[in-house]
């Protein structure tokens, strides 16, 4: 899970907040996160959804090895269209 790792820190950096801030916001210690950080532990679910929401992205932005989110907006994009369609033909 070392993509877990990798992730949790650089959505931390992108909002530009510190582990403790990070841990403060989810009940956690900043001994947990920096734990998570470097992969000497891993959250339960119920923790991983904490930290799914807190960054607003899905868990398989943390867990996924190959999770792109270009290919996940290009879905949405798809979508939205779709919508637009159904939309005319009411």
């Amino acid at each position: 899970m070392i993509y877990f790792a990798e992730r949790l820190r650089k959505a931390r950096e992108e909002y530009g907040i510190s582990q403790r801030s990070l841990a403060l916001s989810l009940g956690l210690s900043d001994k947990t996160i920096s734990s998570y950080e470097t992969s000497n532990s891993y959250p339960n679910l119920e923790i991983l959804k904490k930290i799914s929401d807190f960054f607003q992205k899905p868990t398989d932005y943390f867990l996924a090895s190959k999770y792109e989110e270009s290919t996940l907006l290009e879905r949405v994009r798809e979508l939205e269209k779709e919508v637009e369609k159904l939309k005319k033909v009411e």
